[in-house]
């Protein structure tokens, strides 16, 4: 395979990805994953042809336009159930005690901006339900080191 085609690929998977900025959560995952994914399939099919590289680019581009439109699909999927209200409300607190203002309490300013940036792609979806279960562990355990350092 020629370089020039192993080039368009990879830049139409580069240009791709930098265009899930605005996806949602689920979109931007999917594509990462299957991007992975397909490099790695990818590269063991041109292997067998001497052409790992190019397997390997084809099926990243390929893998990512796969997951993001799986993961984009699950996000449609779950903005509906949030207007149908099939999705129940978030408890006040959560297992572990903490409530989402002590979550939005906890994060950065930067932290703060990418979790906006998140409902802006979603503005139909409440921006607290938007922060992911690991980085509320993430927090929790943030929190407590900061507890640990300042006894």
């Amino acid at each position: 395979m020629s370089k020039t085609l192993i080039s368009t690929f990879s830049l139409a998977a580069l240009v791709f990805a930098s265009g899930c900025n605005n996806a949602g959560t689920h979109e931007r995952e999917g594509a990462k994953v299957g991007a992975l994914a397909g490099a790695v399939i990818g590269a063991v099919i041109g292997h067998q042809s001497g052409e790992a590289g190019a397997g390997a680019a084809i099926g990243a581009a390929a893998g990512a336009v796969t997951g993001s439109a799986v993961g984009a699909n699950k996000d449609r999927e779950e903005d509906r159930r949030y207007e149908r209200g099939t999705v129940r409300a978030q408890p006040a607190r959560d297992q572990y005690g903490y409530s989402l203002d002590d979550y939005m309490r906890l994060m950065t300013d930067e932290e703060m901006d990418i979790l906006q940036a998140r409902g802006d792609a979603r503005p139909e979806v409440p921006m607290g339900v938007l922060l992911t279960d690991q980085e509320k562990a993430n927090l929790r355990r943030r929190q407590v080191a900061d507890r640990e350092i300042g006894r």
